[in-house]
């Protein structure tokens, strides 16, 4: 039992330091971390007038959109409408049938 001996843990690596050694926290003032009152009213004024600028400009680069998609559209129509006509006079050239 000799070889027994006292069982005993080992010490944990730690990497924070043990004890009482506790960091001092650090006071800031409010006064000191807060911007001043001017410059946020300038932000905000200037995040508005974005937003007001950018709005309108972006809904009439959408119905822009819409009119061109439309008029591709009428303009595929009418593509495709000439398209049967020819066919169907070549048909009828070939039959010999006139409508």
């Amino acid at each position: 039992m000799a070889a027994a001996g006292s069982k005993t843990k080992p010490n944990a690596k730690r990497s924070v330091l043990s004890g009482n050694s506790n960091p001092t926290p650090l006071h800031m003032d409010v006064v000191s971390v807060r911007q001043e009152i001017g410059e946020e009213i300038m932000g905000w004024v200037a995040c508005c007038i974005l937003i007001a600028l950018l709005l309108p400009m972006g809904g009439m680069l959408y119905l822009d959109i819409l009119d061109a998609k439309n008029e591709v559209k009428a303009q595929a129509e009418k593509v495709e409408r000439l398209r049967r006509e020819i066919e169907r006079k070549e048909r009828d050239k070939t039959t010999g049938t006139k409508l």
